[in-house]
């Protein structure tokens, strides 16, 4: 009798592994790797092609007396320096102006101002 239950529990506990390893690659193929670089896939899950626009993120400026650098796309760059492309032409307190392929573009900290307060 004690035979019987172990071998209940032992089909139990592999019918759970077969169904978690069967429906484990369709859960795998949906999650994205954090550790990618920016851009890295170039088809989307169920065949969508991603789109190939290069996105400038800027994360952080540090203006001093001798030195304004930003943090763009996780790299640290000053004016003058290329980025994805695109060549940094100045730096601004809140702000980082790039050109790419002649054409000017300034790239924000906070692009969009989530909500406005009002003082009562």
């Amino acid at each position: 009798m004690r035979a019987g239950l172990v071998f209940k529990k032992i089909n139990i506990i592999a019918f759970i592994m077969m169904a978690f390893l069967m429906g484990s690659n369709n859960v795998l193929a949906q999650l994205d790797d954090p550790t990618r670089p920016p851009g890295y896939r170039l088809v989307l899950p169920g065949g969508k092609k991603a789109s190939t626009k290069t996105y400038y993120s800027l994360s952080s400026v540090r203006i001093s007396k001798m030195r304004r650098s930003a943090v763009i796309n996780d790299r640290t760059v000053e004016a003058g320096d290329m980025v994805n492309g695109a060549k940094v032409i100045a730096i601004y307190p809140s702000s980082v102006k790039l050109s790419k392929q002649g054409k000017n573009f300034t790239i924000r900290l906070l692009s969009q101002v989530v909500k406005k307060t009002r003082v009562r």
